[in-house]
């Protein structure tokens, strides 16, 4: 109860909910940390917005017998952190099966040992954000690259060229397609061989233009 918080904490009694959880703001912060293991952003980290609704149950739910309030407070946003953390740790994995219910050939052979797969799934969402504004899906992407060794290899060689010129990474980015004939006039490339891959050239300029290190094995998979 608000007025059992009060009392514990020898605050005025008009103190409102807000208040005190305004008031307590660096306390929140700080318990939800000790359980992430990171610094918590107030502009848009969603472990705080879970922390502030612990916070909100602790006033609720407090009385004299559970002991000073902070420490009951630090233990509800505690057990809230981590029901959350794994909540979202299920849905990583879930949506990393959906992944490969598509098809998309994701597998631990693919990558580092110790990959994060909370990263991995962070810079496919950013892939198919980026490729996304081109007009083609990470599906696209998949069932369009090429199942050949060698034609892949070339692909890739032919996208890390192009990622580092940056008159051909500024038109892409611009015109949301590939320069194809100043590419086939400065690579002395064939204009069916990029037409035949360019939606996989295009990812993979963009992995290795944004640093998604995380994919760089599976493009060479």
């Amino acid at each position: 109860m608000l007025e059992c918080v009060l009392i514990d904490l020898n605050v005025d009694k008009n103190t409102s909910i807000n208040e005190l959880i305004e008031n307590h703001m660096p306390f929140i912060i700080k318990s939800i940390s000790e359980v992430t293991g990171r610094y918590v952003s107030c502009e848009n980290d969603e472990e705080l917005s879970v922390g502030l609704l612990g916070f909100h149950e602790a006033i609720e739910r407090y009385d004299n017998e559970k002991g000073h309030f902070l420490s009951y407070a630090k233990l509800v946003i505690g057990s809230r952190i981590k029901n959350y953390l794994k909540s979202e740790n299920k849905h990583q994995h879930s949506s990393l099966d959906d992944l490969l219910d598509k098809g998309v050939d994701i597998k631990d052979e693919y990558f580092e040992p110790k990959e994060d797969n909370s990263l991995l799934l962070e810079q496919i969402n950013k892939l198919k954000t980026e490729i996304g504004s081109f007009g083609f899906t990470f599906e696209d992407l998949v069932n369009e690259a090429p199942k050949q060794q060698a034609t892949r290899k070339n692909a890739i060689m032919l996208a890390e060229q192009i990622s580092v010129e940056e008159e051909f990474t500024s038109f892409m980015y611009l015109k949301k397609r590939l320069p194809i004939t100043r590419i086939v006039a400065k690579f002395s490339v064939t204009e069916k061989v990029i037409k035949r891959s360019k939606k996989f050239i295009i990812s993979v300029v963009i992995i290795i233009d944004k640093n998604l290190n995380a994919l760089k094995n599976w493009i060479r998979k």
